[in-house]
């Protein structure tokens, strides 16, 4: 018999679930959070719940976020859409650009989640959104110079902290984008100064993947 070592009193939401690690445009979402029908705290993080998705915000790193999902019931049976912010790795994309993402890659210290490499996922149907390729690290101390260098050979966009293990989590493709909130090179990190166009793509994004739930 399997043993189970953490098996806690799991909550039913809805069938659509978006994870947003963190609310840009503080505003916005506030007025967001007053039409809700309700929200709870959950290890740190908070469950806003709608009549037909929950948004589950304020998790850093996959973790952070793995452990929340583990107290939603029948979590794998659900559709997922994941909302966050990425380095971009493309000198090209050198402002906040919203990116689906079509494929994520592992890195090394993400080795033991799975013996596959990269992983595809779903992409809406959206021309204003460029398919990009991205890589997941755990923690930013390891995206020293030689490792940008290579993850640059491989031909990836962006680096972000939770797509990878979340994919081999869940089991199953789902939805992804982030808005690139700065340029990481070699030789340093350049933060893209236009804050405003930035909670702009985040918030437009939010709104398309809102209306992809309800079939519009």
């Amino acid at each position: 018999m399997k043993q189970i070592l953490f098996n806690p009193q799991r909550f039913d939401l809805p069938d659509h679930v978006i994870l947003i690690p963190q609310l840009w445009h503080k505003n916005y979402f506030e007025n967001v959070k007053k039409q809700a029908l309700g929200s709870f705290r959950l290890i740190l993080s908070d469950v806003i719940l709608f009549p037909d998705y929950t948004v589950i915000t304020g998790f850093l790193g996959y973790p952070h976020l793995l452990t929340v999902l583990e107290f939603i019931n029948q979590v794998r049976e659900k559709e997922f859409y994941f909302l966050g912010t990425a380095g971009s790795l493309n000198p090209q994309i050198d402002t906040p650009t919203p990116l689906q993402v079509s494929e994520i890659y592992s890195t090394e210290i993400l080795d033991y989640f799975s013996p596959e490499k990269s992983f595809y996922l779903k992409t809406m149907d959206n021309p204003n959104w460029k398919k990009a390729r991205g890589v997941t690290v755990d923690i930013i101390q390891r995206e020293t110079p030689a490792w940008l260098e290579q993850q640059v050979k491989l031909g990836l966009d962006f680096v972000e902290m939770e797509i990878f293990p979340l994919r081999v989590y869940l089991e199953k493709p789902f939805h992804a984008v982030v808005v690139t909130s700065d340029l990481l090179t070699p030789t340093g990190v350049t933060i893209f100064p236009d804050r405003q166009r930035l909670e702009k793509e985040f918030i437009n994004a939010y709104e398309r993947i809102v209306e992809k739930i309800y079939g519009k």
